[in-house]
């Protein structure tokens, strides 16, 4: 069936113009010239998204998003802010209210219909497992944390999910399907939520109606992930040099073969980056994100490309020590005194649209894992493809497509794009990096 969408705004010409370009689109659109009106319409029809300006007589688009939030029949419907305001204020305090995406006028049309695809897919999944089926309590490793989190989400649950990994702990608590606080611990120190969402070992419970004194975060689960992990990021910017006890690893002039070859390159592109490193200035940060959907070997890839560069000084969330029993979202390589390389997972489902708006301008380039001939995971990965076109067509990108999946299944890639392989091929690994870091040489 196809997606319904309620669209409001007070300019009747802007207003045909989203309604015709959506229903080519193959959406069932309303429309609505205030935000009053909109309010019946949605309770006579429930709309699958509202698609509203923030600038009306009447009811603005605030009130509007107020008074759809506040009500349990109709508060997890997703709401995009499509305006002319492009204020980071207004940013600000339309998240805050609970809306779902704010995009600009004038705004690609094809942006929006990228949203609303995002926030369809994003329920599709969590309807998906329903905590009916999943259970208050279990393993870690039998589910996915992001989409055990957006399932309480959805179904507006209040309390507390509590998670463990060794001697690890976690709680976050929310409120009717909002993350109020987090608190995750280690015997050493508090870690950031990016730790926690890398943890695929342990134990889950989720305690109904339980919540803490206080009550801080306000902020949506992508956007606390993304904080995080630029927190993580800065506080390795201010780092001054290597730490004794990390520098056992050889320097890259001396490693010989395909891997010395990549080293060099890593430093040539931080060199080039910075115009010139000045010694005692603390790491230049490379990015390079690997994308796939879930189960697609992201997390063993990036294991295996971090012991192929350095054995002795890795660092990834939820491992302790670098075994092949455990999958990192997040690896990390001292090249030498002055670059650091991190490696990034990344999910290629189109619900992540959020995570790649953040992530893509700041990378390096990408590398994207094809593993199966699935159509629903062809859609995503080619949903990512269109991402990357979009927000960084000049990103560099390489595409390693398993002996599963068919290259001639990929038509819009270019052969030199592509490498046909296993990751757990040592030479096809480092010819993936290779080609990669070739292709961000020529492009800076």
């Amino acid at each position: 069936m196809a997606h319904k969408v309620l669209v409001v705004d007070d300019e009747p010409k802007w207003l045909r113009i989203v309604d015709l370009y959506l229903r080519g689109q193959g959406y069932e659109v309303t429309t609505t010239l205030s935000g009053q009106e909109a309010i019946e319409k949605v309770r006579q029809d429930r709309p699958d998204v509202v698609v509203a300006d923030i600038s009306m007589p009447g009811m603005d688009g605030y009130e509007l998003c107020r008074v759809l939030r506040s009500d349990a029949a109709t508060r997890t419907i997703p709401f995009i802010f499509l305006t002319g305001r492009d204020d980071d204020t207004d940013r600000l305090k339309a998240r805050k209210i609970g809306s779902d995406d704010y995009l600009t006028k004038p705004c690609p049309l094809e942006r929006l219909t990228q949203s609303v695809d995002t926030l369809m897919d994003r329920i599709n999944q969590a309807k998906k497992i329903p905590l009916g089926q999943v259970g208050l309590s279990g393993k870690i490793e039998e589910v996915d944390l992001l989409d055990l989190i957006q399932t309480l989400e959805l179904d507006q649950k209040t309390g507390a999910l509590i998670l463990s990994h060794g001697e690890r702990t976690g709680i976050l608590y929310f409120r009717d399907g909002v993350i109020v606080d987090a608190d995750i611990r280690s015997p050493k120190r508090e870690e950031p939520l990016f730790v926690l969402l890398g943890w695929k070992t342990g134990n889950y419970l989720f305690l109904p109606d339980a919540l803490p004194d206080r009550m801080p975060i306000t902020a949506s689960l992508a956007n606390l992930l993304l904080q995080d992990f630029r927190t993580m990021e800065a506080h390795e910017q201010k780092a001054q040099g290597v730490p004794q006890q990390e520098s056992s690893a050889l320097p890259h002039e001396s490693v010989k073969g395909p891997e010395g070859h990549v080293l060099w390159c890593l430093d040539e592109l931080a060199r080039r980056a910075q115009g010139g490193l000045t010694p005692g200035s603390g790491p230049h940060l490379l990015r390079i994100l690997v994308v796939g959907v879930a189960r697609s070997g992201k997390s063993e890839l990036i294991q295996r490309l971090v012991s192929d560069l350095s054995g002795s000084r890795w660092t990834a969330t939820g491992v302790e020590e670098p075994q092949a029993r455990y999958r990192t979202d997040f690896g990390r390589v001292m090249i030498s005194r002055d670059t650091v390389l991190h490696l990034i997972a990344v999910r290629a489902e189109k619900r992540y649209w959020p995570v790649w708006e953040q992530l893509l301008p700041g990378a390096l380039g990408a590398i994207v894992l094809v593993n199966s001939g699935a159509d629903a995971s062809k859609n995503h990965v080619r949903a990512f493809l269109k991402a990357r076109h979009t927000l960084t067509p000049n990103l560099p990108l390489q595409v390693l497509v398993s002996q599963e999946a068919s290259p001639e299944d990929w038509p819009e890639l270019e052969a030199s794009d592509r490498i046909t392989g296993s990751l757990q091929d040592h030479s096809v690994r480092l010819t993936l990096l290779d080609r990669l870091l070739q292709q961000c040489l020529v492009a800076s």
